[in-house]
């Protein structure tokens, strides 16, 4: 996947039924009425990525609050999105969403999954399987954003549920930056102990810290994973079949997540930019 961005297309307002008269164009701002803005085809698929969902005081930008993921959940369904699986993108709408969900919080058991109950949306969940029901020591916390992942009952009940599971890898480090029987060992490991765990097939994954080359991605093929994310559109060059994401962070509103949906070439540049922060993790961690 390229990560190409389109223009985003023009807001409508649909006239009322017998009346040739055309409405007014509403304000740029005004995204509460579901007639007021409809999202069409994208170019390439709309897949949004969450890290966490909580209440919780963050350092960071990487986590939203349930008061706003439910927002945007109202939001989507306002504008009549479709919810779609990651695992069925090629044969839904191509006007639909699909939303995921790396690292595996603690929080996506409480804050998330209830939501995405109640407005019966279908998700993938990435976890890093060496970090399952232990606190984010992966992670550049500095002892202050200290969070715990999932335990693999959590996990269970989640699949149960119609969340797809995919692999994180098993320690979250930059493929990118390991030999190649060190990627082969995490993307392995971590797709067999999910398979174990859950008795079900995982095709899907997210690469850590959204870096690829080439050489990850063809490895990624040949441990099986048919669903690979990666991060921001534009991100790749020719590392084509690679699945670009949206990152919502935190303070995006109706404005940003519509830019998303667009596929608007300046909030994928934005996106690189936040992105790059991903860094100062790599470098503090050794990761």
């Amino acid at each position: 996947m390229s990560g190409e961005a389109v223009p985003p297309r023009k807001v409508r307002r649909l006239c009322p039924e017998g009346s040739a008269r055309p409405q007014p164009q509403p304000k740029e701002t005004d995204l509460k009425t579901p007639s007021v803005y409809v999202p069409g085809p994208a170019r390439h698929p709309r897949i949004l990525a969450y890290h966490e969902v909580s209440s919780r005081f963050h350092l960071g930008v990487n986590a939203v609050t349930p008061r706003a993921f439910r927002a945007h959940l109202r939001q989507l369904r306002e504008w009549r999105v479709p919810f779609i699986p990651l695992h069925g993108l090629w044969d839904s709408a191509p006007e639909g969403v699909c939303l995921t969900f790396d690292d595996g919080y603690e929080s996506f058991y409480h804050e998330v999954l209830p939501l995405l109950r109640e407005f019966e949306a279908p998700a993938t969940l990435f976890v890093i399987t060496g970090y399952v029901g232990r606190d984010n020591d992966w992670d550049a916390h500095l002892g202050l954003n200290r969070r715990r992942h999932l335990d693999w009952g959590q996990i269970r009940e989640a699949a149960r549920a119609g969340v797809e599971i995919g692999s994180h890898t098993c320690t979250h480090r930059d493929l990118t930056r390991l030999p190649p029987d060190e990627v082969q060992r995490e993307l392995l490991l971590s797709k067999r102990e999910i398979e174990d765990r859950l008795g079900r097939e995982v095709i899907s994954l997210a690469l850590p810290f959204g870096a690829a080359t080439l050489e990850v991605f063809s490895q990624a093929r040949q441990a099986g994973y048919r669903e690979i994310c990666g991060g921001a559109p534009g991100m790749y060059g020719p590392v084509a079949g690679i699945l670009a994401r949206w990152t919502v962070y935190r303070g995006d509103g109706g404005r940003a997540l519509r830019r998303k949906l667009d596929q608007h070439p300046g909030e994928a540049l934005r996106l690189r930019l936040l992105q790059s922060c991903s860094r100062g993790t790599r470098w503090l961690k050794g990761r």
